[in-house]
């Protein structure tokens, strides 16, 4: 089989500088990755390369067996979904849970019109296996940060992709919230046809026994690349943020403890 995503011999520049390398990274079927690093890592640049809506210097970008620059981009786009912030602030406000998820069937930000009996019925079966029922009939803009976050998820799932990019959907929530939203990853991940999800952060604490690989980055070039109990140790980590950091592991999920109070610059 093909792999879902293969990169080769990647870099990407912008004004002379080079800001992204990766040699070579192929996510392969049943895989769920975690994209890792710091702030201003690349992660998002990576993320930008995935959905072709930026293009390498050079190397190569196949995704589902297609390769960037000879494929219909529409179309290999309506199999990948994707959740982020900048997404979420564009949804209207006024638009209740129902027509949110079938803004995402139709890949618009806005209802035109009622849904049809399919997309109504695609809609509550979406809303069932993310456990956003509730949501359904309120509006967005009075939804909680976190149940907001929970229906994007809900939205992307409308299109039944293969491949669903997570772009730290737990920023700026606090614990029960950011936990709600990682159970309906977890969720997802167990249904009988789930899609490959690819997850960045920059918190070891938000990595579920969903995820079973990483690709860590540090200054725009791969760090690591391997299985998730490879990558997270405390010297691999403890690196990548030049902090003595303690990684453990408890019950399936990481935890980090930075063990010396960091240097202001």
């Amino acid at each position: 089989m093909q792999p879902i995503l293969k990169l080769e011999n990647i870099t990407v520049e912008r004004q002379g500088r080079q800001i992204l390398r990766v040699d070579d990274w192929r996510l392969e079927a049943g895989q769920n990755w975690v994209l890792f690093g710091p702030n201003g890592a690349g992660k998002t640049t990576l993320l930008t390369l995935l959905t072709g809506y930026l293009w390498p210097s050079t190397g190569t970008v196949d995704v589902l067996g297609k390769r960037l620059g000879e494929v219909d981009l529409s179309e290999l786009r309506r199999q990948i979904a994707i959740v982020s912030d900048p997404l979420r602030r564009m949804i209207r406000g006024e638009l209740d849970g129902l027509s949110v998820l079938v803004t995402g069937a139709r890949a618009h930000l806005n209802l035109f019109g009622p849904p049809t009996p399919e997309e109504f019925q695609l809609a509550m079966e979406t809303a069932e296996m993310t456990d956003t029922t509730a949501l359904l009939g309120r509006s967005f803009e009075v939804m909680s940060t976190g149940e907001r976050q929970r229906l994007m998820i809900a939205r992307a799932l409308m299109i039944q992709p293969q491949i669903l990019i997570l772009d730290e959907p737990a920023a700026g929530l606090d614990i029960a919230a950011r936990e709600f939203v990682l159970q309906t990853v977890d969720h997802i991940a167990r249904t009988k046809r789930p899609p490959v999800i690819v997850l960045t952060t920059h918190h070891v604490e938000e990595i579920t026994p969903t995820f079973s690989h990483a690709l860590l980055l540090e200054k725009g070039t791969m760090f690591g690349c391997g299985s998730v109990s490879e990558m997270f140790t405390s010297s691999r980590i403890s690196t990548l943020f030049d902090l003595p950091i303690r990684v453990t592991r408890r019950h399936d999920r990481f935890q980090s403890t930075i063990l010396r109070k960091p240097q202001t610059h």
